[in-house]
């Protein structure tokens, strides 16, 4: 869905009387298909009206949280998906400031788009992962045998794991994780699940109340820089 068309269509009414004009990449026009709007920002170089840049990042934002939910962004995926959340936050705040005509319900919008992508950009760009097999315990609630599930980690960082698991959890679920031979545990939520069949597979885990739970030091990932 398009951001209030109509506002837009009466916004460029009264800039064609008032001579005035809105902010433009140079003076490109948008880049969508049969659309003669003028450029306002841009995504992977091509030029886009407001109405039409929110379309299409909101649809990477929809792309790139769902590739995030079947598996975990590393290596090249993370920089690509770093890469293309900077510009979503780069454009839509330069859009932000310099599109003419911008009702208050249409600067929202465009603030919560940079807020979600700044959400996923912190969720990605995240403490680096080493790999680590390891036995761990995942459960539900303390005391219910029945939930229990002693597994191992595939990698860890600071803040996260990776386990294999044979149970069912759902996406953003909370549960309890404990090393066997401590007797201290952490809080984590499911952050992601892969779409697969098979009877063991990967799962990701957010650690909620513990800064560094496996106690170890981790080097940092090199940090990728946001567009300006």
């Amino acid at each position: 869905m398009t951001i209030m068309n109509e506002l837009d269509r009466r916004a460029r009414k009264k800039s064609a009387k008032t001579g005035a004009s809105p902010a433009a990449t140079g003076n490109q026009s948008c880049g969508f298909p049969a659309c003669s709007h003028a450029g306002e920002a841009t995504l992977d170089a091509r030029p886009l009206c407001r109405n039409h840049f929110y379309d299409v990042a909101t649809k990477c934002l929809k792309t790139h949280l769902e590739n995030l939910q079947r598996s975990e962004a590393t290596g090249a995926l993370a920089a690509t998906t770093l890469k293309s959340l900077s510009e979503i936050i780069s454009q839509t705040t330069t859009l932000v400031v310099r599109a003419k005509f911008l009702s208050p319900w249409q600067q929202g919008q465009f603030r919560e788009l940079s807020v979600r992508a700044l959400e996923l950009y912190k969720r990605v760009q995240r403490d680096p992962r080493v790999e680590l097999n390891a036995p761990i315990l995942l459960y539900r609630e303390a005391g219910a045998a029945e939930t229990r599930e002693l597994t191992n980690t595939v990698n860890i960082s600071k803040r996260g794991v990776c386990v294999v698991t044979m149970n069912s959890w759902a996406l953003g679920e909370q549960i309890w994780i404990q090393k066997p031979a401590k007797p201290l545990r952490a809080l984590a939520r499911v952050a992601w699940i892969p779409q697969t069949g098979s009877a063991r597979f990967p799962m990701g885990l957010e650690i909620l109340d513990q800064e560094n739970y496996w106690e170890t030091e981790l080097s940092p990932r090199p940090r990728i820089h946001k567009n300006q």
